[in-house]
């Protein structure tokens, strides 16, 4: 979709640090600092139960820079090369555990959760769970059949959804409008389903068809319109927040963000299964990754707004928005919830505790923006490719003769008159 400054090695290198983390550095802070510097003794107001109370370092201040372990203060310490040295009560560590702990800092000093027993007090966000209540919210239902309402006198009904409609005026006592005659009728099918009015040619054929289903003939043809699924592809689209440039200050162009716009038009128009519509735009690379279409439905992973000048300390936070995104659009479209309310807290509405935001928020943390060439018919590629060329090498040629035979002494009679007032401009 777009060029990254948060590019794939740093998200490699995230994830490297996480299982370095989980394989050998959380087994030595647990065995051999968190007694002193974590839970409820912390010594030197260092505590590094959590990855953000490490960065916040202690007494004298950080003593980790991430990425950067020969500028930390932490290394110092357990390579007693500063005082006081660390641990303070018990053997030097190793050398294979400092060295794990020196690659773990370099590798951005990852947790993948807090080195702390969660609490069981039932209030904490960290013991938060879902009881059935909650799964009772509306967006968790499956969906049922339901049997249209009986309504009286209804003269008025085509099928069950106007059941619905009816029974709604009725308690309202209202009564349904008039029917359209057939012209608005024909209007209101072409601008539902396509977005565009009928020509008069094809006004004309529909007033003049005396066939019964000649309604059920037009919307069949309308459906099966190209044009049908760029109507209502559009309402998806905004859905997912699609847009052909980054946003912010710079808003620069996304020259091939076209290609996810296209699957959501192709998606519809093939009436692809909804399942599958959602699994590919989650997930497409993974799942079919031979295959162009689906890996243009990921797309929708890379199409929110998205920074593209930072600097070094904006990287991180960056990603962290960018990550939210993900998940707050998949929420909301996909999920009928709005998900990223639990970024800084537990939902106040919707049945997200926060653990589970972040639950969520790792799943994507491998997820990374990223060009990928699609080549969807090659020889048609190329065909088209040879073509423009034929057509443009004349004009390049054209351009390079003046260039090399006119454009010198153009260039010196323009700096030789540069002083002179130009005439007066004229439309003419």
């Amino acid at each position: 979709m777009v060029a990254e400054p948060v590019s794939p090695e740093h998200a490699a290198r995230m994830k490297a640090g996480v299982e370095l983390f989980q394989r050998e550095v959380r087994g030595i802070l647990v065995g051999r600092c968190l007694l002193c510097h974590g839970g409820e003794s912390v010594e030197g107001e260092f505590d590094l139960s959590t990855r953000e109370a490490l960065l916040k370092g202690g007494s004298e201040g950080p003593a980790v820079k991430p990425g950067k372990s020969a500028e930390s203060r932490l290394v110092r310490l357990i390579t007693h090369e500063e005082e006081p040295t660390m641990p303070q009560d018990g053997a030097k560590l190793t050398e294979p555990a400092i060295a794990a702990i020196r690659r773990w800092i370099d590798l951005g000093a990852p947790y993948d959760k807090p080195l702390v027993a969660e609490t069981n007090d039932p209030l904490a966000w960290t013991n938060r769970r879902i009881d059935d209540s909650a799964r009772q919210f509306w967006s968790l239902q499956p969906l049922k059949s339901v049997e249209p309402p009986q309504v009286a006198n209804d003269a008025w009904s085509r099928g069950a959804i106007d059941q619905f409609i009816v029974a709604g005026q009725q308690a309202k006592q209202l009564t349904p409008n008039r029917l359209a005659d057939r012209r608005t009728l024909l209007r209101r099918a072409y601008f539902d389903l396509i977005g565009l009015p009928p020509t008069p040619e094809e006004t004309a054929a529909f007033l003049n068809d005396t066939d019964p289903r000649a309604y059920e003939k037009l919307i069949d043809r309308l459906l099966e319109s190209p044009h049908y699924g760029e109507r209502w592809g559009r309402h998806w689209l905004d859905v997912a927040r699609f847009a052909e440039s980054h946003g912010f200050e710079q808003d620069y162009d996304r020259p091939h963000a076209y290609h996810y716009r296209d699957f959501v038009i192709r998606a519809l128009n093939d009436d692809m299964p909804y399942d599958q519509f959602v699994r590919w735009q989650l997930a497409g690379d993974e799942i079919a990754p031979d295959n162009p279409l689906a890996m243009m439905a990921t797309g929708f992973l890379g199409a929110g707004v998205f920074p593209t000048q930072l600097t070094e300390k904006e990287f991180e936070p960056a990603r962290y928005d960018e990550l939210d995104d993900m998940v707050s659009t998949m929420g909301t479209s996909m999920l009928g919830l709005t998900v990223g309310c639990a970024r800084c807290h537990d939902h106040k509405f919707d049945p997200v505790p926060m653990a589970d935001y972040y639950r969520l928020i790792a799943t994507f943390a491998t997820t990374i923006r990223s060009n990928i060439e699609l080549e969807l018919d090659p020889e048609a590629t190329r065909e088209a490719l040879a073509a423009w060329q034929r057509e443009h090498e004349p004009l390049a040629a054209e351009l390079a003769k003046f260039e090399r035979e006119q454009l010198p002494a153009r260039f010196d009679a323009w700096l030789a008159d540069r002083d002179k007032e130009s005439s007066e401009f004229t439309a003419d």
